[in-house]
């Protein structure tokens, strides 16, 4: 590897970690609009992106921090609660809870919905994105390095189970039911960033 490769400012606006950096902010502006989806298009422009997202973190650099410092947080308790009732309300009958086997504790499942797993991942990406944009070299290292250790330990195993389960919904036998939501094409700038992704 070029020694140039491994100087912090190649980290932070290096092409995968802004790859990464644009697909969370997507990521968490589906969660906090999708009041503007139907069910049916949220199920698939969140399982689009998450797909992406997976691919993206997989690449992530993760930096070696000599001064580790606790990275700033943005998300409060009633934020978090507030995007996972409006998920689980979204969902309604499609909610689940599955077991999620950890990395840190593979003996030991924890039961947790879909909406929790779409929400602990929002957590961890909106104050990720935040310090992107706003903090200092230092810190935004230190998130980056932050980020990429929690994908491995807790939000990359939740992004899959929001797969697996969007998979089924979207490929299964059961036909998703729609909601009352009559939104314009030009309203749901979410969805069309995201289907322009995966449209050759």
């Amino acid at each position: 590897m070029n020694e140039d490769n491994k100087l912090p400012n190649n980290i932070i606006y290096s092409q995968k970690t802004i790859e990464f950096v644009t697909v969370a902010n997507e990521f968490c502006k589906i969660l906090e609009n999708l009041s503007d989806f139907s069910l049916k298009e949220f199920v698939e422009n969140v399982y689009k992106i998450s797909s992406l997202l997976h691919l993206k973190a997989l690449g992530l650099p993760k930096p070696e921090i000599s001064n580790k410092m606790p990275s700033e947080t943005f998300i409060t308790e009633a934020d978090w609660h507030y995007i996972d009732s409006a998920i689980s309300k979204k969902l309604g009958q499609y909610e689940v809870f599955t077991d999620l086997f950890e990395p840190g504790d593979t003996a030991t499942p924890v039961n947790i919905s879909i909406s929790e797993c779409l929400t602990d991942t929002y957590q961890e990406l909106k104050d990720f994105t935040k310090i992107y944009q706003i903090a200092g070299e230092d810190e935004i290292l230190n998130a980056i390095a932050d980020c990429k250790n929690n994908f491995e330990l807790l939000w990359g195993s939740r992004i899959i189970i929001v797969l697996k389960e969007f998979h089924n919904l979207l490929y299964g036998n059961e036909e998703l039911k729609e909601d009352d939501t009559d939104v314009s094409s030009e309203i749901l700038k979410g969805r069309n960033w995201v289907d322009n992704l995966f449209n050759e």
